[in-house]
């Protein structure tokens, strides 16, 4: 189970950026609009934890990567941009022309989630957070108004 648990999680960390209202400069990952960012560990960063730390955490990143993948869908359906990175630092520029810059070492998690929708503070999730939970949270947040304009 740990080498399909390793697979899955080196497969996510291999995913490329989703491009739509975003660009990537140096380790900046750069968002702007209605947009969930997935943050999590880069490759090499999984690759140099030792086994005992890969065993600790192989569970939660497999059900971040696996409900991540379930609520895709939602969020394409509800014109939301997804982004999955593993770059340091995520600066998201509200519609006001504000600019928020998180350090994802900062968040006290190896993954997480962002919402931000341009208007409000951006919300964070750290770790990982079940189908259910996620789509309740996009609800909350983006709320009806926000969902589909």
């Amino acid at each position: 189970m740990r080498i399909l648990y390793s697979a899955m999680i080196l497969l996510f960390v291999a995913i490329p950026v989703g491009w739509g209202q975003s660009s990537v400069e140096g380790d900046t990952l750069y968002v702007r609009g209605k947009a969930v960012i997935f943050f999590g560990p880069s490759q090499s960063e999984y690759l140099t934890m030792t086994d005992q730390e890969k065993e600790a955490i192989d569970e939660q990143l497999y059900d971040f990567y696996y409900y991540r993948e379930k609520v895709l869908p939602f969020l394409a359906s509800n014109g939301i941009q997804e982004f999955s990175t593993a770059r340091r630092q995520i600066e998201i520029q509200l519609d006001n022309r504000q600019r928020i810059r998180y350090f994802r070492k900062d968040f006290g998690r190896l993954m997480g989630v962002i919402l931000t929708d341009g208007r409000q503070t951006p919300q964070i999730l750290p770790g990982a957070v079940n189908k259910t939970e996620l789509i309740f949270r996009f609800e909350k947040y983006f709320g009806p108004e926000l969902l589909s304009d």
